[in-house]
C-alpha cells in the first residue's frame, strides 16, 4: 500500500509540474475531475488517521484492561490475606502474622505500581470512568499506607516472638510488650486514616469496583476492630506488670463454689502476687475468715438488700453480686489484717484453675494425687471434704495449698500454652464469672469493664441484664450438688415500646439419699432450720435490669420458707428480690416471673448468674448471654 501511495504521489507531482497554470488552477477550482480526485485523496488520508487513532486507543484500552485485571487480582489477594491476618492477630500466631503481612506488602506494592502507571494517569482524565480510575488509585495509595505504615511495624514488633518468649518462669517480658503497645499506638491513626479515605470515595460507576472497595473496607474494618479490642488492655498492661521499676501488688481470692456466694463461692483462700518490671513473686495463701475485730463500711442499701453481716465477716463479702464493691471491701479487709495495700483484687475459682491446668500441665497435690484438666475442680470442691471429714482446718489447708500450687504452676508454665487456647479460656471464664478483676486505678478498672471481667452490675438500659444469684445457707458444702437453670423466652413487644420476657428459674438438689446419709457434717451443714441431712438451703437474689422491672413473681409449692416471704429492696438503684429456699434430696422447685425492659433496649434480655461448682449442672437459656 505504501508503494502504491508513493507511485500515486509521483504521478501527481508530475502532473502538477507539467500542467499547472493559473488557468488550470481556475478550472480545477470550478470542479473538474482532478478536483474530485483531490478530495477523495484527502478523505482517505483523514480516514486512515482516524483508523490509526482508533487502533492506538484500542491498543491502550486493551493494555489498560490487562492492567486492570492484574490490579484486580492483587486487590483480591490482599482481601483474602487480610482475613488470614485478622485470624493471626486474634490467635497470636506471630509466624502467620508475619507471613500474611509479607504477602500483603507484595500485593500492595504491585497494585500501586499498576495503578500509578502513565496509562492509568491518562485514563484518570477520561469522562465518567475516570472517576473510577482515580478511586482505584486512591485505594492503592491507602492500601500502601495501611500496609507499610501500620501492619509492617506491628508485625516487626512481634517478629519471631512466641508466648513463651513473652512469659516464662513466672515473668513477663515487659520490654517486648511495650514495643507492641507502641507499634499499635502508631498504627491506629494510619488505619483510621485509611478507612476514612476509603469511606470518602465516590460511588463507583463500575459494579465490580464498588464490590472490591466494599471488600477492602470490610476486611480493613475487621482488622481495626480486632486491634481496637486489644488496645485498651495493651495500653495499661505495662503499668499493671510493674514497668519502669514500679511494684504492683494484687490480692488473689480463691472462691469455693461448694459453698455458694453470689460471685461464685466462699472466699476461703487469700494471697498476694507482687510484680516488679514483669517479675512475679507469689505470696503464701491463707484465710482471714476467722479474724476478729474486722469492720468495713457498707451502705444502708447493701445492708438492707443482702441482709448479711458482710461488713464484719469476710466470708460474706461476696454475697454482694456487684464485684466492684466486693473488690473494694476485700481490699479494706486485707489491709485491716496487716496484709498491706493492694492495687487490685482477682477472684478465681477451681473451675477456672482447672481450665488453666489443662493448658499448663498437671500438678501434684500434697497427698500425692495428680490434678489435671479434668479433675482439679472436683478434688478441691468435693473430694477433699469426703477425704478429711469434719477436720475443717485440714480441708482449708488442703484447699489453700492446692490453689497456691496450681496458681504457681500456671504462672510458671503459661508461656507454653498457645495464645488461642489461653484466649479461649479467658473468654469463657470471663463470660461465666469464674474470673473477676477489680482495679484500684479507675483507668485500669474501666479497661476491666471493657474486657468483661469487672463483674459490676449493669446499669445500661440499652443492654438489659437479669441477675440471678445464689448464696449457701446450709453452712455446708452441699452447693456441689446444686443444679440451677434460668430460661428466658424471646419476649413480647408491648404497645409502649417496652418488651416483656417470661422467665423461669429452676433449682434442683442432686444429692442422693445415700450420699446425704453418709456425708460428714462439714458437707451437709449444721443450720438448725434444715429438715434432714439432705436439705439444701439457699438465699436467692433476683435483680431486674436497669430501668426494668420484675413482676408476677411466684414460687412453686414448698420451695421457699413461707415465713421468710418474698423480700423487695434495691441495689445500686435496681429492683432486688430476696427469697430463702429449701430442697431435700432429689427435689426441684421453680420460680416463674416476668421481666420488662425499657423501649430503648437495643439488645435482648441477657442473663448473669452465679457460676456453679459443676458446669454440667448449669442449664441456662437466654436470647443473649451476659454471664460475666
Amino acid at each position: 500500500m505504501a508503494s502504491h501511495f508513493a507511485a500515486h504521489d509521483s504521478q501527481y507531482e508530475r502532473l502538477s509540474r507539467s500542467n499547472y497554470t493559473p488557468q488550470t488552477a481556475h478550472r480545477g477550482h470550478r470542479g473538474n475531475n482532478n478536483g474530485r480526485r483531490h478530495h477523495s485523496r484527502v478523505g482517505l488520508v483523514i480516514a486512515l488517521v482516524i483508523v490509526a487513532i482508533v487502533a492506538v486507543c484500542g491498543a491502550c484500552a486493551f493494555q489498560l484492561y490487562r492492567s486492570a485485571m492484574t490490579a484486580k487480582g492483587h486487590a483480591e489477594d490482599m482481601v483474602t490475606e487480610l482475613s488470614t491476618l485478622k485470624e493471626a492477630v486474634k490467635s497470636g500466631d506471630t509466624e502467620a502474622l508475619n507471613n500474611s503481612v509479607n504477602t500483603i506488602v507484595e500485593d500492595s506494592d504491585a497494585l500501586n505500581v499498576e495503578v500509578t502507571s502513565p496509562l492509568w494517569k491518562l485514563a484518570a482524565n477520561l469522562p465518567v470512568v475516570g472517576e473510577d480510575v482515580r478511586s482505584v488509585q486512591t485505594l492503592g495509595a491507602a492500601s500502601s499506607a495501611l500496609v507499610n505504615d501500620a501492619l509492617v511495624p506491628i508485625a516487626q514488633s512481634v517478629s519471631g516472638k512466641k508466648l513463651s518468649d513473652i512469659m516464662h518462669d513466672g515473668s513477663f517480658d515487659v520490654e517486648t510488650i511495650s514495643s507492641v503497645v507502641a507499634a499499635v499506638d502508631q498504627a491506629t491513626p494510619t488505619i483510621e486514616g485509611a478507612l476514612d479515605t476509603i469511606d470518602s470515595l465516590p460511588e463507583a460507576h463500575i459494579p465490580q469496583l464498588a464490590s472490591a472497595i466494599e471488600k477492602v473496607k470490610t476486611q480493613t474494618t475487621q482488622v481495626r476492630d480486632t486491634l481496637a479490642k486489644a488496645k485498651p488492655m495493651l495500653d495499661v498492661l505495662p503499668q499493671m506488670l510493674g514497668a519502669n521499676g514500679q511494684t504492683r501488688t494484687y490480692l488473689v481470692i480463691a472462691q469455693n463454689n461448694s459453698e455458694l456466694r453470689s460471685t461464685g463461692g466462699l472466699p476461703g483462700s487469700w494471697g498476694t502476687v507482687t510484680i516488679n518490671n514483669g517479675t512475679l513473686t507469689m505470696g503464701d495463701f491463707t484465710t482471714i475468715l476467722h479474724e476478729s475485730g474486722l469492720k468495713v463500711d457498707i451502705t444502708d442499701e447493701e445492708r438492707n438488700a443482702m441482709a448479711t453481716n458482710m461488713d464484719t465477716d469476710p466470708a460474706q463479702v461476696n454475697c454482694d453480686p456487684d464485684f466492684v464493691r466486693v473488690g473494694e471491701l476485700a481490699r479494706d479487709y486485707w489491709a485491716q489484717t496487716g496484709g498491706g495495700n493492694v492495687d487490685g483484687v482477682i477472684a478465681i475459682d477451681p473451675v477456672f484453675l482447672q481450665r488453666l491446668v489443662a493448658l499448663t500441665g498437671s500438678i501434684t497435690a500434697p497427698d500425692g494425687a495428680t490434678l489435671d484438666g479434668t479433675n482439679t475442680a472436683q478434688a478441691l470442691l468435693s473430694d477433699v471434704y469426703w477425704k478429711y471429714g469434719n477436720n475443717g482446718d485440714a480441708q482449708d489447708a488442703y484447699f489453700a495449698s492446692v490453689a497456691e500450687l496450681a496458681f504457681k504452676s500456671v504462672l510458671s508454665n503459661l508461656g507454653n500454652a498457645s495464645i488461642k487456647d489461653l484466649k479461649d479460656v479467658y473468654k469463657k471464664s470471663a463470660a461465666d464469672g469464674r474470673l473477676l478483676v477489680w482495679m484500684n486505678d479507675q483507668g485500669e478498672e474501666q479497661v476491666m469493664q471493657e474486657l468483661g471481667v469487672a463483674g459490676g452490675l449493669s446499669t445500661d438500659p440499652a443492654r438489659p441484664v437479669l441477675g440471678v444469684y445464689m448464696n449457701d445457707d446450709s453452712y455446708s458444702k452441699l452447693s456441689w450438688y446444686t443444679q440451677a437453670g434460668t430460661t428466658i423466652d424471646g419476649g413480647t413487644k408491648n404497645a409502649d415500646g417496652t418488651t416483656t420476657y417470661n422467665v423461669t428459674t429452676t433449682l434442683t438438689n442432686t444429692i442422693t439419699p445415700e450420699e446425704a446419709a453418709s456425708a460428714p457434717l462439714y458437707i451437709y451443714g449444721g443450720n438448725a432450720d434444715k429438715r434432714d441431712n439432705s436439705d439444701m438451703l439457699h438465699f436467692v437474689y433476683f435483680i431486674a435490669p436497669a430501668g426494668g422491672a420484675i413482676t408476677n413473681f411466684s414460687a412453686s409449692d414448698g420451695l421457699i420458707f413461707i415465713d421468710y416471704g418474698i423480700n423487695q429492696a434495691t441495689l445500686s438503684g435496681l429492683q432486688f428480690i430476696r427469697v430463702r429456699t429449701h430442697l431435700r434430696s432429689g427435689e426441684s422447685g421453680t420460680f416463674t416471673y416476668q421481666v420488662t425492659v425499657l423501649a430503648e433496649a437495643t439488645q435482648p434480655l441477657a442473663l448473669r448468674t452465679t457460676p456453679l461448682a459443676q458446669e454440667s449442672l448449669m442449664t441456662n437459656s437466654a436470647p443473649a448471654s451476659a454471664e460475666n
